[in-house]
């Protein structure tokens, strides 16, 4: 009785395996037909079965074949409906061209060798494509992910170019702000000797939003040590200095920068920003914003914020005038004349700031540069401007 069971045993696997070959044998012609929904149903039937792991290797890295085959003829098939159906079409793909690479005696076979590394190439080209479309529809959080697929088959490949696709995975993931795993890709292409400076530039931004400055300014001495003269990396120093209110470093690395952008119009603006900032006693100097200002505004004369800030700048040295006449309370001839004078040269500042205010708001009309500019008229007693300006 017990070599009957075991001859039974025999036939019902033998029978199953039959039937697992007829599965993927069907898949093929169907696929050969161009019947690629019935070939689909028939390689999953197949692969699929709890008795699959049961078949000869060559078996099975055949059936893998096929079932490659099948997807990517859906793909190129044009058929949007049957498209649909298998959203996860690129990864039965990859997943089945690397099961049949794990059989290197299937892989003996040159054409077959040959064929199998060539769809691999094409799935990798696929996942590009659908990379650069997500991020050209700004998606780039979908982005990230086709290039991270890219990157492993690339590399997986052993193509010079893999890092490519994972600086493209690591930049899809910061402009969506997920910054864990831009933090991720990025560390990995150090790792793999991608060390330039924007590598670890783009490291110390990750950090700086995860909130470990310490660690984003390790990453920007790292870079600066490697590319000293490379401009986001001193730029990220600069902004971590006025950060930190160290004014004095801050202005060190910016002329860094200026000398090799001399007419960069940010650089002289911020530069402004820091001489013109009254509650740094250390620079506080109105003469160099000034002239930072006004350098700015000769590379881009239509720069808001310098023009702004200079008409703010001429505001800020007239009220040192008019708080010195303030001080005046004597009513002597001299004392008089001191007063006056004090106020006209207030007068001359409030006149001179007065024309960078008006283009100010004129150029983005608000309710801060209103009032500014509703204060210099008062003080100047131009009540026509003040009742033509209220009336806006």
């Amino acid at each position: 009785m017990k070599k009957v069971m075991i001859l039974l045993a025999v036939l019902l696997t033998a029978n199953v395996m039959m039937a697992q070959k007829y599965d993927r044998t069907n898949a093929f012609n169907y696929n050969r037909n161009g019947q690629y929904e019935k070939a689909m149903a028939s390689i999953e039937k197949c692969i699929n079965h709890e008795q699959f792991l049961g078949m000869k290797a060559n078996d099975q890295a055949q059936a893998w074949y096929y079932r490659a085959q099948i997807y990517q003829n859906i793909l190129s098939s044009g058929d949007a409906d049957l498209i649909a159906k298998v959203p996860n079409a690129l990864e039965l793909i990859y997943e089945s061209l690397m099961n049949c690479m794990k059989n290197s005696e299937f892989l003996e076979d040159p054409q077959i060798k040959a064929d199998i590394y060539q769809r691999v190439g094409i799935v990798m080209g696929n996942y590009c494509e659908q990379g650069y479309a997500l991020v050209d529809a700004k998606n780039f959080a979908d982005a990230s992910p086709m290039f991270k697929k890219a990157y492993d088959i690339a590399k997986s490949l052993g193509l010079p170019d893999a890092n490519d696709w994972l600086n493209n995975a690591a930049m899809s993931s910061l402009l969506a702000k997920d910054y864990n795993t831009a933090l991720a890709y990025y560390t990995q292409l150090k790792e793999n000797g991608l060390e330039t400076g924007d590598i670890y530039h783009h490291l110390a931004v990750c950090y700086e939003a995860l909130g470990n400055s310490e660690q984003a300014m390790a990453m920007v001495n790292a870079g600066l040590e490697k590319e000293p003269s490379n401009p986001d990396l001193i730029l990220e120093k600069v902004n971590s200095y006025l950060k930190d209110g160290k004014g004095a470093e801050a202005v060190e690395d910016l002329n860094k920068l200026l000398a090799l952008d001399p007419e960069n119009a940010q650089l002289l603006f911020v530069l402004g920003t820091i001489y013109g900032n009254e509650d740094n006693k250390e620079l506080f100097d109105t003469d160099k914003a000034r002239q930072y200002y006004e350098e700015a505004l000769k590379v881009k004369p239509d720069y808001y914020d310098a023009t702004y800030n200079i008409g703010v700048l001429y505001t800020v040295m007239a009220n040192k005038y008019i708080e010195q006449a303030n001080e005046i309370t004597g009513f002597s001839k001299k004392e008089q004349e001191q007063y006056n004078g004090l106020i006209e040269q207030a007068n001359e500042l409030l006149r001179t700031g007065l024309p960078y205010l008006k283009q100010a708001y004129d150029a983005q009309p608000s309710d801060d540069v209103k009032n500014v500019l509703k204060s210099i008229y008062v003080k100047l007693n131009m009540m026509e401007e003040v009742k033509a300006l209220m009336a806006e």
